[in-house]
């Protein structure tokens, strides 16, 4: 499938909804649970997504519209505001917030398809274009949502027992 910003733009609207509707109200021990050391629980993941809304997707599309002499990416923290102490229901609220008015702007740019081919300098990968960034925006929530419900189907592994081979989620196969 081809990228099509018409067709992405309702992916990125609906995250936020999605992900308050899966994870507000739930006891904590949904939304505070991981996989082991060095994963994200649910809640980390959401103060991921608020620090890529602020640094990551539209300044970088900022960067490439502009297409100035400087061209380069910042890096990106992926590990900035994982250990926010405040409400999820709050962290859920600002991701909202932010991705609406990422959203926003990224409606009102009105792009055309040679915006979609004009680049910036990734720092790790080079020349990347604007189709190519926004693409991942798209692909980069989808996997976190699939890694959330991952992760908390993941928390009942022990207690479906037997039934955890009908389950590929259950498995901790690498190919998933």
């Amino acid at each position: 499938m081809d990228f099509d910003l018409d067709e992405a733009i309702p992916i990125l609207e609906r995250t936020p909804a999605t992900l308050s509707t899966l994870l507000d109200e739930l006891p904590e021990d949904w939304t505070t649970v991981n996989e082991g050391p060095d994963t994200w629980s649910p809640r980390e993941v959401v103060g991921h997504l608020i620090h890529g809304e602020r640094t990551d997707w539209i300044p970088r599309a900022r960067i490439i519209l502009q297409q100035g002499k400087y061209r380069k990416f910042d890096p990106f923290d992926r590990f900035a505001e994982l250990k926010s102490e405040r409400p999820l229901k709050d962290l859920l609220e600002e991701f909202d917030h932010l991705r609406s008015g990422n959203v926003a702007t990224l409606r009102g740019w009105n792009l055309k398809e040679k915006d979609m081919e004009l680049t910036g300098e990734h720092p790790e990968f080079g020349s990347v274009t604007m189709r190519q960034l926004l693409a991942t925006w798209v692909v980069h929530d989808l996997s976190h949502i699939a890694q959330i419900t991952r992760t908390m189907a993941r928390a009942y592994t022990r207690a479906v027992g037997p039934w955890t081979a009908y389950f590929r989620v259950l498995q901790r196969d690498v190919r998933q």
